[in-house]
């Protein structure tokens, strides 16, 4: 199979802008320019930026003022199926938990974040990430090709 580019772009999306800088150096100091980082304190602007597309990785607080992690991850799913989504919340519910992976959560993460942990899941979300954009990408040329015969 084919490799595309693999530039992957990760939205890390916090209302404490103290952990969004941690959260920022710990995957750049990891990735570098594997992913492009961008980040945000406020959820509506984060929103927004989902919106626009090319978000390929979301890294979300699940409880904010205004608009909470899950209605971020409706908004990625809308906008991109093959959005991978991590939460972050220190304050974990059942209901919490098993709304997201029905809404189509990578995985979901508890405060204090273990780095190790986070890296591996950021990690994983990247290589499935580049495996569905590849498929999908393969698949479209061999349409292409069927279609020109």
């Amino acid at each position: 199979m084919p490799q595309h580019e693999q530039t992957v772009t990760l939205l890390v999306i916090d209302d404490d802008p103290a952990i969004v800088r941690l959260l920022e150096k710990v995957i750049t100091r990891t990735f570098g320019e594997q992913i492009n980082i961008e980040s945000l304190v406020d959820p509506r602007d984060a929103r927004t930026r989902i919106n626009q597309g090319g978000v390929d990785i979301l890294l979300t607080d699940l409880e904010m003022p205004g608009i909470n992690g899950l209605e971020l991850l409706r908004c990625a799913k809308r906008r991109n199926p093959c959005t991978q989504v991590l939460f972050l919340t220190g304050h974990s519910s059942q209901e919490a938990l098993l709304d997201s992976f029905e809404l189509g959560a990578t995985d979901y993460l508890l405060k204090p974040v273990d780095q190790v942990e986070l890296l591996e899941l950021i990690e994983q979300s990247y290589r499935r990430h580049v495996r569905w954009r590849n498929a999908l990408a393969e698949t479209w040329s061999q349409q292409k090709s069927q279609l020109k015969s």
